[in-house]
């Protein structure tokens, strides 16, 4: 947990690597809010055991580890796989969740990875040597802070071919638009256009599904938009968990530094 204070909020992490990616976010919110974040089963710190590796078993270690902490009711964070666990979860237990943060999330899993031949999940998850090109990806960002960028290189390497390809068997099987029909916890979604894992087409999805959901796509950002644009994408996150039912809006101030281009 990082943080004493405010209303809580749980980090979920994608298909590779861990919760630690999320730390410099937790840091930086925590003034305001008590952050915490899980590894999915045979994830970074996570225990190594034969599992399903699936959609619907994180959803149920998702609830355990709100149980065991505690935690009746809480706000999400859910980045890739993170986020679609985040989508089922509000939809299985609406009363224990507050507002749904989901980033660059597959809802409709294998159009996700149809819709560019190539460049999305297909083209990761190849059966050779599958955690190559993401770890080539991680190593190619850019993070202020040099051990969190080792360890989240470190956790991506230690994955296991059997992990990878049963959580891709799930996200594929997985259509997350009858959860998003039925949820009433509200959604940002939050998509980088030049994301080559998950495209921002996902987008359209969600707003069939959930007409009061907020979708920005943030043009500078690929599938990280935490690690590389951080002060944006704290700001936004700050503001949407502040926000009473109003549209996250661009304030003046970052104008000075970003184009408002990059929220449309």
């Amino acid at each position: 947990m990082v943080g004493r204070r405010g209303p809580p909020i749980i980090f979920l992490h994608s298909w590779l690597g861990s919760w630690r990616y999320w730390l410099p976010t937790m840091d930086h919110i925590s003034e305001r809010n008590r952050a915490y974040a899980i590894d999915f089963w045979g994830f970074g710190e996570s225990d190594r055991r034969e599992s399903e590796f699936s959609l619907n078993e994180y959803v149920d270690m998702l609830l355990a580890f709100m149980n065991n902490m505690g935690l009746t009711r809480v706000n999400l964070a859910g980045h890739g796989l993170g986020g679609m666990v985040a989508i089922r979860a509000a939809n299985q237990q609406p009363e224990r969740f507050g507002k749904i943060l989901t980033v660059n999330t597959p809802i409709h899993g294998a159009q996700a990875i149809s819709v560019r031949p190539g460049a999305l999940l297909s083209r990761l998850f190849g059966r050779s040597n599958p955690t190559n090109v993401w770890s080539k990806m991680v190593r190619q960002i850019e993070v202020d802070d040099q051990q969190i960028k080792d360890e989240i290189i470190e956790d991506t390497d230690s994955l296991s071919e059997t992990l990878i390809e049963r959580v891709v068997a799930s996200i594929l099987k997985s259509d997350l638009r009858a959860d998003l029909a039925r949820i009433e916890s509200p959604v940002l979604a939050v998509y980088g256009v030049n994301d080559s894992i998950v495209s921002h087409d996902q987008a359209e999805l969600l707003r069939e599904e959930h007409r009061s959901l907020q979708v920005l796509k943030m043009r500078r950002s690929n599938h990280f938009p935490f690690l590389d644009q951080p002060n944006v994408f704290n700001r936004l996150l700050l503001d949407f968990l502040a926000s009473e039912g109003t549209p996250v809006e661009i304030k003046a101030e970052w104008r000075r530094r970003v184009s408002q281009l990059d929220y449309m």
